[in-house]
């Protein structure tokens, strides 16, 4: 019996997902040997991120289209300057990238390298604009580092499966027919077992489920994952899905997968005794199986990460998230919807085997860092755990979801969490308005919130807070109140997550909509998979206030939090970074200090010889990139759909857009690459001919010259811009030196120089 457990496109690639080696090790305690684990996606960013497909995908995006057809145009259009904003930047850091991002993924995983603070951000950036790169192939279709989407909703089955079948825009195609069927082929299984947990995996899913069931039609595909709570008794309800799996299992899969395996093994057809499972029958009749309570945690065995690529995530050292709990023992929450995707109640290992697990793991794959990968760090853990590790004589790092527990994480407990190695914990904060909280049923006090933070930094343990934006009822003052909060109390919090509220139909929210203010929802008649619904409410901020409230956040975080300035955001968004740079450095004090809070340029003074930074590659361009930006972020903003995959706009929005927004009039501009840094800028025509001047043979009066006197304040602070943005650094005053005068050939702008005497 030949089981292949595959974890499809498209998720994080910094470390492994818990789902395929919690089934592995379920199914070898149970007598099942041969079981191979298959993490397709991050295969996928290998194969993507490579300089021959590379290649190949900026030369597929050059015959589609030329910059300089866009740049002769009078005006640009909103689609026009979608095109506009992809070119312009393919066309100047396209060659660069292809040629190092073989080199850039290096750096991701090699400590010294990563650890290298200027060599990460370079990759991390390389990164990104090779995906941008690879995306533009099979534009609108988008890849990044943290999310995929396609302009086929996943909220309509018809799409999904549309899309499986689209070459044009589903890079996934090429893919699995090249790299993952080869790999499946060479294992011949009888059951494939695939995890669908996100919705950014929802098309992909399907897509090698279609290919796999083309090539070996008796093979069992079985699809199981989070996404399916959500979504799997509608999706059992579209014929057309039964043509590429064959069952879905439900909730929690280590036990159903094991009945189907060894049903397939015997030759049954009918799988009626599979608990938590959905199939269709011999007759064609879809069959959903009762529910059974699930597993007892406690008899799980710890995880199998064998046969998984460990070298190969996109970091240096490996991080292994391990599950101690499962379901959240406060359950409360109004807008939660945990119960749903893991089933009821709440159950955790003992103490015990939680070490011993983080011990066997620690040894068996040199482990040093973890992800808990539970709701909340129960009160019991927090007190007891570190203990144990401590006695355990465990050497490792290891970071958390909690939540705010004002008797449980007292000075003592957040001392031992340090000791103990826990390096960072995210809290459920929400919101600072006491009656939103009580409305969320949060059951926690917003003061006494702020002094446990108070406890966790002063033991040295970094902060992250989840907050939320538009809870119904919400008022635009609650929400400003709680964003003052957290600035006001920016030194307790080193990394804030904010998210829009949406009302998902499994939780309390949606049941008891009457409760919330809420007299209107928002169907689409064609999405037989909607969650998510758009909703209007009778009292508090509507839903575009929600939004612009959001904006308001972001804003914020961006220019009081260090993690979320300039290019430090890649912390955040690439996932696991922020905790190893901890980690090595120590602390959040060490890691502000020394990394994020570098010192910036100074001013460039008089006296001083600024030069332009080597590497910088320019691209005149007809239209301002800067104000283009701005434009499509505006546009982006004002659009809000409740859909898994959000941000990309429908061809009707297109048209509206294009139709009724004003165009981008000519007004030219210089796009500059940092081909050290990795960093994109836009300048205006005049930065650039006084950055073109910097060569560090003229002092700051020579180099603003060109503009008129009344211009040259202006010029003088455009230098310590420029300064500032890591494009120059002022070069040390020269000795003085002698110097001889001579006129040179007329120069509309300068009709003398000064020369170095000693060079004549």
């Amino acid at each position: 019996m030949r089981i292949a457990l595959v974890f499809p496109p498209q998720g994080h690639f910094t470390a492994p997902y818990l789902s395929l080696p919690s089934l592995k090790a379920y199914l070898a305690a149970n007598g099942y040997d041969d079981v191979t684990q298959l993490d397709e996606n991050l295969a996928a960013y290998e194969h993507f991120l490579s300089k021959p497909r590379l290649a190949r995908s900026l030369e597929a995006v050059r015959e589609r289209g030329r910059l300089e057809d866009l740049d002769r145009l009078e005006g640009l259009v909103f689609s026009d300057m979608e095109r506009y904003q992809t070119l312009s930047e393919l066309e100047l850091v396209g060659n660069e990238v292809i040629e190092r991002v073989e080199e850039a993924k290096r750096v991701l995983r090699t400590p010294e390298a990563f650890y290298d603070y200027e060599r990460y951000l370079w990759a991390g950036r390389t990164i990104e604009q090779a995906l941008r790169l690879f995306s533009a192939e099979y534009a609108p279709t988008r890849l990044s580092a943290h999310g995929f989407v396609m302009r086929y909703r996943i909220e309509r089955s018809a799409e999904i499966l549309a899309a499986t079948q689209d070459r044009d825009e589903n890079p996934y195609i090429e893919f699995f027919e090249q790299e993952t069927l080869p790999r499946l082929k060479a294992l011949d299984p009888d059951v494939v077992g695939i995890s669908l947990t996100f919705g950014s995996q929802a098309i992909p899913t399907f897509t090698l489920a279609r290919l796999i069931k083309a090539w070996k039609p008796e093979c069992h595909i079985v699809v199981g994952g989070g996404l399916l709570a959500y979504v799997g008794e509608k999706l059992s309800k579209v014929p057309a899905v039964w043509d590429v799996v064959d069952s879905f299992a439900m909730l929690e899969g280590e036990r159903p997968l094991l009945e189907l395996c060894r049903a397939v093994e015997a030759g049954e057809r009918d799988l009626s005794r599979v608990e938590n499972l959905i199939w269709r029958d011999a007759t064609g009749e879809v069959r959903t199986n009762p529910h059974k309570e699930p597993l007892d945690i406690k008899e799980l065995p710890t995880p199998d990460f064998d046969g998984l690529p460990l070298e190969r995530y996109f970091s240096p050292e490996l991080i292994l998230p391990l599950a101690s709990t499962r379901g959240c023992y406060w359950g409360k929450c109004v807008f939660c919807t945990l119960y749903t995707v893991i089933g009821p109640g709440y159950r955790g290992r003992t103490l015990e085997q939680t070490v011993d697990d983080l011990r066997t793991l620690s040894e068996r794959y040199g482990a040093k860092h973890f992800y808990l990968a539970i709701e909340d760090l129960p009160p019991n853990m927090a007190r007891a755990l570190p203990k144990k590790i401590i006695e355990a004589g465990l050497d490792v790092n290891w970071w958390c979801d909690a939540r705010l527990e004002h008797e449980v994480f007292t000075e003592e407990v957040c001392r031992d969490l340090a000791a103990a190695g826990c390096r960072r914990i995210a809290f459920g904060y929400e919101s600072a308005s006491e009656r939103v909280l009580e409305k969320m049923c949060k059951g926690v006090d917003p003061t006494q919130s702020l002094e446990l933070l108070q406890r966790v930094r002063d033991a040295g343990i970094s902060v992250t807070l989840y907050a939320m934006v538009g809870f119904p009822t919400e008022t635009r003052d609650e929400a400003h109140q709680t964003l003052e909060t957290i600035l006001a109390n920016k030194d307790l919090v080193q990394e804030v997550s904010v998210r829009v509220f949406y009302l998902d139909e499994t939780s309390e929210v949606f049941k008891r909509r009457e409760e919330f203010s809420i007299h209107e929802i928002f169907p689409d008649p064609e999405a037989d998979l909607q969650v998510y619904y758009d909703f209007n409410t009778e009292v508090g901020m509507s839903r575009r206030e929600a939004r612009e409230v959001y904006l308001e956040f972001t804003r914020a975080l961006r220019s009081h939090f260090p993690v979320f300035q300039n290019t430090n955001m890649l912390y955040h968004e690439l996932k696991g970074h922020y905790f190893l740079f901890l980690c090595r450095l120590g602390s959040w004090e060490k890691l502000k200090s020394e990394v994020l809070e570098r010192d910036s340029a100074a001013p460039v003074s008089a006296g001083d010889t600024p030069r332009r930074r080597a590497g910088l590659e320019s691209l005149p361009l007809a239209f301002d990139r800067a104000d283009l930006d701005l434009r499509l972020a505006s546009i982006d903003s004002a659009t809000l759909r409740p859909r898994f995959q959000s941000d990309l706009h429908d061809e009707e929005d297109r048209e509206r857009f294009d139709a009724e927004l004003e165009p981008l009039a000519p007004s030219p501009s210089v796009l500059v690459y940092d081909t050290v840094s990795g960093e994109v800028r836009c300048l205006s025509p005049e930065a650039w001919a006084l950055l073109e001047r910097c060569d560090g043979t003229r002092d700051t009066e020579r180099v603003v010259e060109i503009f008129p006197a009344e211009a040259r304040d202006d010029a003088r602070r455009a230098l310590t811009e420029l300064a500032g943005a890591q494009l120059l650094a002022a070069a040390p005053r020269p000795a003085p030196k002698k110097y001889e005068f001579r006129i040179l050939p007329a120069d509309p702008k300068n009709a003398f120089e000064f020369e170095d005497a000693a060079d004549k």
